[in-house]
């Protein structure tokens, strides 16, 4: 069964596809990734590692950015990315 969604070449994360455990190995898809936390389906997993600031790109697209460093194999959601709307629109008020 396929742990991972791959939505486009450039992405720098996948959609976890079954819940995921901290120490499951993934060996799929070009990616041999070690589970760094518990990642629940659906949510995503970094497949790159990703400096603060850097860009989270997700169907080939820009997403938002790193709020923190994200190693390969670490769980990419709410609490350590914003989104790049969210960013601008707080910057303007």
């Amino acid at each position: 069964m396929r742990k991972l969604l791959i939505l486009n070449k450039h992405d720098n994360i996948a959609v976890v596809l079954t819940d995921l455990a901290i120490g499951d190995e993934i060996n799929e898809s070009g990616f041999a990734i070690k589970v760094l936390n518990m990642i629940p389906r659906g949510h995503k997993i970094a497949t790159k590692d990703i400096s603060k600031d850097d860009g989270i790109v997700k169907y080939g697209e820009r997403m938002g950015h790193a709020t923190t460093q994200i190693k390969v194999g670490e769980h990419v959601h709410t609490h350590n990315v914003l989104g790049d709307r969210l960013s601008v629109e707080q910057v303007s008020k």
